[in-house]
């Protein structure tokens, strides 16, 4: 990245992560259950998942970003361990990104492994 130079400091410019509101995410939330076939992408479960369920981010957190190739669909009860279990949420969280790496390989290739790693969220 590239920002501009603060004395013998150079700024970092901030990444603004992609939002959607509406009819866009709405939209979004349909590419992406149309992709995944309306089943939980977690190895095993092959749950349905209804359409206006909303799809998972990966990353979540304040690094989500309403982008195909960082959303995929989960069942409620892996939803729930990604973001609140202790056992299982490492699991789970990899599968998302071993899923959505595959499918968008140039996309994933710079935060892969950084992300599967811990250092980025």
């Amino acid at each position: 990245m590239q920002g501009a130079k603060i004395g013998r400091c150079q700024r970092i410019q901030k990444i603004k992560n992609i939002r959607l509101k509406g009819k866009p995410l709405a939209q979004l939330n349909t590419d992406i259950h149309e992709r995944d076939g309306h089943i939980c992408i977690i190895r095993g479960c092959g749950r349905y998942v209804l359409p206006d369920v909303k799809f998972h981010h990966e990353p979540c957190g304040n690094s989500k970003e309403d982008r195909i190739e960082r959303g995929c669909v989960v069942c409620d009860f892996h939803h729930d361990i990604r973001h609140h279990g202790k056992e299982g949420l490492e699991e789970i969280r990899q599968q998302c990104v071993e899923y959505l790496s595959n499918l968008y390989p140039e996309d994933w290739a710079e935060i892969k492994d950084r992300y599967l790693a811990g250092k980025e969220t």
